[in-house]
């Protein structure tokens, strides 16, 4: 399934949720707060109070809330898309997706099976 609008065939490797979860970013400017919009084990699009330039490298930590224990999951990531695509004084919100370009493979496991199991949940929204 394809992107409404969009033509071509689906590049999403990962299946992706529709979900909200904290993220913690560092960056060279310092520690800064997230919140996803939607989660594959491939990377995040979440909202950030800042603009991050595109092709910027993050420390991420994911905090997963799971049924047995919360569970924190940290990788890097490279930022690929920031809405809007430039910096503007009037904006308090970006939107960015983050490529998890380095995480073990443990972790993008237990990243893939929290996915997996709130897909399995009816009335979950997935994309």
């Amino acid at each position: 399934m394809g992107r409404p609008g969009y033509q071509g065939p689906e590049r999403r490797r990962a299946p992706r949720i529709q979900h909200r979860l904290p993220l913690t970013l560092t960056h060279e400017d310092g520690v800064l707060a997230a919140t996803t919009r939607d989660l594959s084990a491939s990377g995040a699009y979440c909202t950030l109070r800042r603009f991050i330039p595109p092709m910027t490298k993050l420390q991420i930590q994911l905090h997963l809330s799971t049924r047995s224990q919360p569970t924190r999951i940290a990788c890097q990531g490279v930022v690929v898309r920031v809405k809007p695509p430039t910096p503007r004084s009037t904006l308090s919100r970006y939107q960015l997706a983050i490529f998890f370009n380095d995480i073990a493979d443990r972790d993008r496991a237990r990243l893939a099976r929290y996915i997996d199991d709130h897909l399995n949940q009816p009335g979950r929204r997935h994309r």
